[in-house]
């Protein structure tokens, strides 16, 4: 009896790892490891991290991670945090020092979500990019020289392992709402009552256009959930993988448009991870080379 048919799940559980560790190219983890940090840099930009600031002392919870911060928190330290993540993320796309960069970068933007969140919790419009951001600070990237097809474990298993979590998340989101609210979700007017409460920059006469079509509203919601439970699919096919990427900027472009609620984290990072792992074998996205280094110096030759 062969393995496969005696052991099915213990099959399933070695094929899935046999994959998650398989050699991939240097320049796939490069081009990905680039992407995610330039989408740690424009959320570091983008948001003004001092209004922070203007939190009561009341209104933070002490007991996190974030707790040993002064409440509030001076403005000065928020913009030293931001200035140094962004110096960070500026050394990983220049190539000096990648490893570290991400590091610094990856943490001056958690330590800024966390106090962002006042609890001392990322944000959900920030916790994707944080937790793949994570899974790349562990990633070895390969030396000056090192051919760009070259492949090896080591390259080949971050990349895979931040799409795994993004598979991940949404596939937890959408048995989170299966969780809570069961079919109903879909097949009531759950959603027909967000979008009433939601703020559209478009006015809520957008909102309501739909929010009073319960067929709209419910296609909506099968179709959010059905995309969140599918990840896991779509994601381990490299064909449905940029089309998923297409998917979930409209969706997140629709809870934007009917609820004003902003997801472009979300779909930044889905696009960072998903898209270059999306092309076929062989088909490079940016021209990323490993980072240099210093040849000896003469005096430093016996």
């Amino acid at each position: 009896m062969s393995v496969r048919t005696a052991a099915p799940g213990r099959w399933f559980a070695e094929h899935v790892d046999a994959r998650l560790v398989a050699p991939g190219p240097a320049y796939r983890l490069l081009e990905v490891h680039t992407l995610v940090t330039l989408v740690i840099a424009l959320r570091l930009a983008a948001r003004d991290w001092t209004l922070v600031a203007e939190r009561p002392a009341d209104l933070t919870f002490r007991a996190t991670l974030v707790g040993w911060f002064p409440a509030p928190v001076p403005a000065w330290l928020l913009v030293a945090l931001q200035v140094a993540g962004l110096a960070g993320a500026a050394l990983v796309l220049l190539r000096r020092h990648p490893r570290l960069g991400l590091a610094v970068a990856w943490g001056a933007y958690a330590l800024l979500t966390g106090l962002w969140g006042s609890s001392g919790k990322v944000m959900h419009n920030d916790v994707l990019t944080v937790t793949v951001g994570l899974v790349l600070l562990l990633a070895p990237l390969p030396a000056r020289g090192t051919p760009a097809r070259q492949e090896r474990v080591a390259w080949g298993w971050p990349p895979r392992a931040a799409l795994a979590v993004v598979a991940t998340v949404y596939l937890l989101t959408g048995v989170q709402k299966l969780r809570h609210s069961g079919v109903s979700w879909v097949l009531g007017d759950n959603m027909a009552w967000v979008l009433r409460h939601g703020t559209s920059p478009f006015g809520d006469g957008f909102t309501h256009l739909v929010a009073d079509h319960v067929w709209l509203t419910q296609l909506l919601a099968a179709g959010a959930l059905g995309l969140e439970l599918a990840a896991p699919v779509l994601l381990a096919v490299r064909a449905t993988r940029i089309p998923f990427a297409v998917a979930v900027a409209v969706m997140h472009g629709s809870i934007w448009a009917f609820l004003g609620l902003d997801y472009s984290a979300w779909v930044l990072t889905v696009a960072a991870v998903v898209v270059p792992q999306g092309l076929p074998r062989g088909t490079r996205l940016l021209d990323v080379r490993p980072v240099r280094r210093r040849a000896p110096s003469a005096a430093a030759v016996p």
